[in-house]
């Protein structure tokens, strides 16, 4: 059976022109039950403006919630980007970085208007329309969508602000000004017990659906958000006695994922077919959001020095000491702690296959369309380098999610698709390891069918990459676990939460290593210090909303 992927792609190309309008004017003639009797302009807009709300600033260029120079995967190139906020002590609950808290409720309200007015949908005027017994079969499945969608949104605020208010039905703005927070935990099971419920009639595909539409949440998207809430769930920030009970819920669910992934049509790909112009065909990806043709995510992230590039988020010496070789499973930064001549020795040989596909290094051909494609100079007075103003901070470039055969010139650009990972398989494995590990104090403990060693040699020996294979256990395991999720998970805006959940904030945040590489070739290492404080583990409820609801009370430390 083939699984049809949650990548969104038609419809974030049909949202922007298509949010239903309730406001009756003599012009529109657009009221309430207009729009509830029509259905491609009023009943299915409304389901199209909830999903419109997964289409966040996460990966647009140059955002605050594109995370990565929040993390030491990156550090932004100019000081003016947005997401130096995280590091420079710039946020606060009077500057909050607050779209996730306001596109969830957006979504949640829109949700639950719909479900609550369900019974006023009527077309039956339309009936003897072409299209009529196909509009039927897709209502009946929106109620659905829409909860899971409530429940995607309720997982998003849980993970930033920890107690959040749980409304699940319309309220006047007395109410919505009056409202409490409400524990984290009761959040984590109204998402488990809402997946629980609507999975099941909600399609594996919909090849053979109504309208066979790309972009519907799929049964596999829900039983994925269910695995990912639980696993964050049963993680220190939210689970402060290491209830194992919690663990073993998110191992249950993460396995249950990894065992019907070939009934469901999921494979682990490639490493380098998770992004670029099809990816969102890709067999391993369960959601993602798909994006129309455009050159903009490369204009932010090419190198300085190439024709309309502005650097963007450029990877750290932090992350590739983190990168193992392929002879023996020594990390970069073990073989080479200290000052490199890269004049007579290349240390990126041999390294784990993710690096070159995630990371451009001083020589690297760069980007590999013909026009512009020449060997990157990261070296100080390089061409791609300092002093020129919006260099690489770093020492390197970005090249995952960076589509390489866009040409940004002024002339003759190419553009390409673009897709941004939310779910894919790859990650379940992972969240598996770290549930089962936890769950029963073994990286090789096979109660639950697969150890957690077991599950990550599984990713590191796909085709492409045929890394040395996992052995260890306890604090070792550990180690190296959090190694291998930033390599395999780079730049999907998981290191951001990641480290969070884990409470090991001031340990990898506070400072990160950059590399100066001198005209004459020498590579050294320098820290960056950056702010930290353990109030950052939660967002701060922004402080608009406090001052409306004197109820929500503020995270700790803010």
């Amino acid at each position: 059976m083939k699984l049809d992927k949650i990548c969104l792609f038609i419809l974030a190309c049909l949202i922007p022109t298509a949010c239903a309008d309730l406001n009756y004017t003599e012009e529109n003639t657009r009221d309430e039950a207009w729009t509830y009797e029509y259905y491609a302009e009023g009943i299915k807009n409304l389901v199209f403006d909830v999903y419109a709300q997964v289409y966040t600033q996460e990966f647009e260029s140059n955002s605050p919630y594109f995370l990565a120079g929040a993390t030491d995967e990156a550090q932004y190139a100019l000081e003016s980007g947005a997401v130096n906020n995280y590091v420079n002590g710039g946020w606060s609950p009077a500057n909050p970085n607050a779209t996730i808290w306001n596109k969830s409720y957006t979504a949640i309200a829109e949700a639950c208007m719909y479900l609550e007015k369900i019974h006023q949908t009527d077309i039956s005027e339309w009936e003897h329309n072409a299209n009529y017994d196909n509009w039927i079969r897709q209502m009946e499945m929106f109620p659905y969508e829409l909860r899971f969608l409530r429940a995607y949104f309720y997982f998003e605020l849980f993970r930033t602000y920890g107690d959040v208010p749980l409304v699940t039905t319309t309220l006047t703005n007395a109410q919505a000004n009056s409202i409490k927070r409400t524990p984290a935990a009761e959040i984590v099971q109204f998402i488990v017990d809402e997946i629980d419920e609507v999975a099941p009639h909600l399609p594996v595909t919909y090849a053979t659906e109504a309208g066979t539409e790309i972009g519907r949440a799929t049964r596999v998207a829900a039983y994925a958000l269910k695995a990912r809430t639980l696993l964050y769930a049963a993680s220190p920030l939210f689970n402060p006695t290491n209830d194992q009970a919690k663990w073993a819920a998110a191992a249950e669910a993460c396995k249950f994922i990894i065992d019907n992934a070939d009934a469901w049509g999921l494979k682990l790909s490639t490493y380098g077919s998770l992004w670029g112009h099809d990816a969102f065909f890709n067999q391993e990806l369960i959601f993602g959001i798909g994006r129309n043709a455009s050159n903009a995510f490369e204009m932010s992230h090419y190198p300085i020095g190439v024709e309309n590039g502005s650097s963007g988020n450029c990877p750290t010496q932090s992350l590739v000491d983190q990168y193992e070789y392929q002879d023996n499973g020594q990390t970069f930064a073990q073989r080479y702690p200290g000052s490199i001549d890269l004049n007579s020795v290349n240390p990126y040989e041999g390294l784990d296959p993710r690096f070159a596909l995630t990371v451009v290094k001083n020589g690297d051909e760069w980007p590999s369309n013909g026009s512009q494609k020449k060997p990157i100079e990261t070296f100080v007075g390089g061409f791609n380098a300092s002093p020129k103003y919006g260099a690489t901070p770093t020492g390197y470039y970005l090249k995952k999610y960076v589509d390489g055969s866009c040409v940004t010139t002024a002339d003759n650009q190419v553009t390409r698709r673009h897709t941004w990972i939310i779910f894919r398989l790859g990650e379940f494995y992972l969240n598996y390891a770290e549930a089962v590990f936890n769950a029963t104090g073994s990286a090789n403990d096979a109660t639950y069918g697969m150890t957690a060693n077991e599950a990550i040699n599984v990713l590191r020996k796909r085709s492409d990459i045929n890394m040395p294979e996992f052995t260890e256990d306890g604090e070792a395991w550990v180690e190296r676990y959090e190694r291998e999720r930033l390599v395999e998970l780079a730049f999907e805006n998981h290191r951001f939460y990641d480290v969070r959940r884990w409470k090991k904030g001031a340990q990898y945040f506070k400072t990160i290593q950059v590399a100066n590489i001198s005209a004459s070739k020498q590579l050294t290492r320098s820290s960056v210090n950056r702010q930290w404080d353990d109030k950052y583990y939660l967002y701060p409820i922004p402080q608009s909303e406090i001052k409306k609801n004197p109820n929500l009370e503020q995270n700790p430390g803010w």
